[in-house]
C-alpha cells in the first residue's frame, strides 16, 4: 500500500520584468512572461508505514513540496496520489484565531477536522494536558508567547492519529523538554503505522528518523536512496562549498547551552604527538558538564572520520547500553586496545544526545584530529587492519 504517489510534479510560478507586462499580456494574449519552477519533475514512492527525510539548502524547494504533499498547494504540473488521513505540522498555528482563547481554538481547530460535539469534548482534556497550557487555556491565544502558540499547535495537529504525518522542522516547538516530549510523540505515531515525512536542517535527526530521504537542489532531485548515504553526500556536498573549521572546545564556546548537557573537553589519551601506530592502544577523554540532568538521559556517540570524509566506525553509550555516572560532571574514557586502522589522517565526532537517540544536546565535528602510520609489519591497504588467516594447498 502506497502512502505517497508522485507523478513528475512540478510547481511554476510567472515572473514579470515589469508590472506593467501583466496588464499587457492579459490585454493582448501575447506572454511576456518567464516561469520560475520551485519544483521540476518530482517522482518518488512512499510504503505506508515507512518513513522519509527531506535536505537541502535553503531555496531547494523544500517547503513547496511539503505544502504540495499536504495539499495546500496544487501543482502546475504532474500528479500527487497521498491518503486523506494525514496531518501537517508546518506553520503551527498558522490557522488560530488570535483573539479567541486557547481553549476556543482547540474546539474550532478540531470542529474544522470533522469531529462531533461529543469528540471535540474528549479529545479536548488531551490536547490541553499535552500542551502543558492548563493555567492559560481560558485566556486570549494574542497573549501567549510564540512558543506557547506553537505548542497549543503541535497538540492540535498530532492528537488523531493520521496516515501519514508531514513535518516541517516541527521539533523546534518550545523548550528543550517539549521538543523532545514532542518527537516521542511523532515516533508513537510512527510505531502506530503511520507513514512520516520529516523535513530538517538537523541532519542527525534525519539520519536516525528516517529510512530513506530526498536531497533537492534547486527544485529537483539530487539524490533519493537510503537516509544515510543522502545524508552524507549532502554533508559532503556542502562542505565542499565552503571552508571549513574545525571546532574549538572549551566552555566558553558552550555558553549558549548552559542549560543542558554540554561537551565541556574532549583530548586523546596514550600519545602527546598526536600519531598513532596501526594496532596500538587508542582512547579519549571527554568530560561532559551534566547541569544537574539525570545520567539516564545523557548518552555519547563517538564517530571516527577519515580527512576524505569516510565514517570508518561510530558507536554510542546509548547503543551499548552503558550507562554514565555523575551528578555535575561525567568522565567518560573510550578506549580500543588494538587499533585497527591503516595510515591516514583522522579526527572524531562527539554526540551527546539523549535516550531517544534522537534529540541532540551538544555536538563536537571534526576534533581531536590524529595521524595513523603502519610499520613494516603492519603492510595493507584500504580503511582498516582485519584479523585474517591464510591457507596454502598444493594440488
Amino acid at each position: 500500500m502506497k502512502a505517497l504517489q508522485l507523478q513528475q510534479i512540478s510547481v511554476g510560478y510567472p515572473q514579470y520584468p515589469r508590472p506593467l507586462d501583466l496588464l499587457w499580456e492579459w490585454l493582448t494574449g501575447t506572454q511576456r512572461h518567464t516561469t520560475h519552477y520551485a519544483l521540476q519533475d518530482i517522482s518518488f514512492e512512499l510504503e505506508q508505514g515507512s518513513t522519509l527525510g527531506i535536505v537541502g539548502d535553503n531555496g531547494a524547494g523544500k517547503s513547496t513540496l511539503l505544502r504540495v504533499l499536504a495539499g495546500t498547494l496544487q501543482p502546475t504540473a504532474g500528479v500527487c496520489l497521498a491518503t486523506d488521513q494525514r496531518a501537517a505540522l508546518l506553520e503551527l498555528g498558522a490557522s488560530f484565531q488570535s483573539q479567541l482563547s486557547g481553549l476556543d481554538n482547540i474546539r474550532l481547530g478540531l470542529a474544522l477536522r470533522g469531529l462531533s460535539h461529543a469528540q471535540i469534548n474528549e479529545y479536548l482534556p488531551t490536547v490541553i494536558e499535552f500542551a502543558e497550557l492548563q493555567p492559560w487555556i481560558e485566556q486570549p491565544l494574542k497573549t501567549y508567547s510564540s512558543g506557547m502558540v506553537m505548542r497549543l499547535g503541535f497538540a492540535l495537529a498530532t492528537v488523531l492519529s493520521p496516515q501519514l504525518l508531514i513535518v516541517d522542522e516541527a521539533l523546534s516547538v518550545g523548550d528543550q523538554h517539549f521538543q523532545k516530549k514532542s518527537l516521542q510523540r511523532i515516533k508513537t505515531i510512527v510505531a502506530e503505522g503511520a507513514s512520516l515525512v520529516f523535513c530538517s536542517h538537523n541532519l542527525y535527526q534525519v539520519r536516525e528518523l528516517c529510512q530513506q530521504a530526498i536531497w533537492l537542489e534547486q527544485g529537483r532531485v539530487r539524490q533519493f536512496g537510503k537516509a544515510q548515504a543522502v545524508v552524507d553526500a549532502y554533508q559532503t556536498a556542502c562542505r565542499e562549498r565552503e571552508v571549513i573549521t574545525p571546532a574549538v572546545i572549551s566552555p566558553q564556546a558552550n555558553n549558549h547551552l548552559q542549560s543542558q548537557p554540554f561537551i565541556q573537553s574532549a583530548q586523546l589519551l596514550t600519545t602527546e604527538n598526536k600519531v598513532f601506530n596501526t594496532g596500538a592502544k587508542f582512547g579519549v577523554e571527554v568530560l561532559i558538564n551534566l547541569n544537574r540532568y539525570p545520567v539516564q538521559e545523557v548518552h555519547l556517540g563517538i564517530v571516527i572520520r577519515r580527512n576524505d570524509e569516510i565514517q570508518c566506525y561510530g558507536m554510542s553509550t546509548l547503543h551499548e547500553g552503558i550507562a554514565l555516572q555523575g551528578h555535575d560532571y561525567a568522565k567518560v574514557h573510550y578506549v580500543i586496545d588494538e587499533l585497527p586502522l591503516l595510515a591516514g589522517d583522522y579526527c572524531l565526532e562527539l554526540w551527546l544526545i539523549d535516550q531517544t537517540g534522537l534529540h541532540v544536546y551538544d555536538s563536537r565535528e571534526r576534533c581531536c584530529h590524529f595521524q595513523v602510520q603502519q610499520s613494516s609489519q603492519r603492510q595493507g591497504i584500504g580503511v582498516c587492519q582485519l584479523p585474517h588467516r591464510w591457507k596454502v594447498y598444493g594440488l
